[in-house]
């Protein structure tokens, strides 16, 4: 039986699944904004958010407000016949029940590393940087999108996989960084290598800060 409360509030980080019920999200506690994007396709809208975490997106609908929760990045909204048009307002991220600090990393969508210039016009040199640093993300992506709401049948068998996914997306952080900010330096446009950095950072220390809870619970719950 796991009796320590640190190591029960980092097990939060995955829920059982028996909690999936209850509610996703906190939208009465904003944390930050973040990026989003809307796509029209028929009758169907499609929000995607440059995070994993939940976020609120605000738009509107033939001018009328809309606000719509977006949790792992995505949400398809049936917009009916015809589909009127949306307009992006706002993004926000809220506070997520889930413990998905970790999976920052882990978006797939491009704003994180940026996009190819309009209509054309990437060099070969910034195309191979950019699919370098994609490369890396997926790399990311593919040790950081661990099952959040798992259930461990005991605290070892809990601790044993949980810092061994946190040390997994240590060790391919640094790559992943260093090829997104090397495309942002070389081919975004000037001071987005600098507020990559900055952002970066952030995720970076929100992942290590829980990283460090994780371990401590380990080490010292019983």
């Amino acid at each position: 039986m796991i009796r320590s409360s640190l190591l029960c509030a980092a097990l939060l980080l995955v829920a059982a699944p028996a909690m999936a019920e209850g509610p996703l999200c906190d939208t009465s506690i904003r944390v930050r904004g973040c990026r989003a994007e809307l796509l029209t396709e028929g009758s169907t809208l499609t929000i995607r958010a440059a995070t994993e975490q939940c976020a609120v997106v605000d738009w509107t609908l033939d001018g009328a407000p809309r606000s719509t929760m977006v949790t792992d990045g995505e949400a398809k909204i049936d917009l009916g016949a015809p589909g009127g048009t949306a307009v992006l307002k706002q993004c926000g991220i809220v506070k997520d029940l889930r413990g998905v600090a970790a999976r920052e990393f882990g978006t797939s969508d491009a704003s994180v590393i940026g996009k190819p210039p309009e209509g054309g016009g990437e060099t070969i040199a910034c195309k191979t940087l950019r699919e370098a640093a994609v490369a890396a993300q997926q790399r990311t992506v593919a040790v950081s999108n661990f099952d959040t709401r798992k259930a461990y049948p005991d605290k070892q068998t809990a601790c044993t996989e949980m810092l061994a996914n946190f040390d997994a997306l240590n060790a391919v952080l640094p790559s992943f960084m260093d090829a997104a900010l090397n495309y942002a330096r070389q081919c975004q446009p000037p001071g987005r290598a600098d507020a990559l950095r900055t952002e970066f950072s952030r995720r970076e220390s929100a992942t290590r800060a829980q990283h460090e809870k994780v371990r401590r619970a380990c080490i010292n719950g019983s």
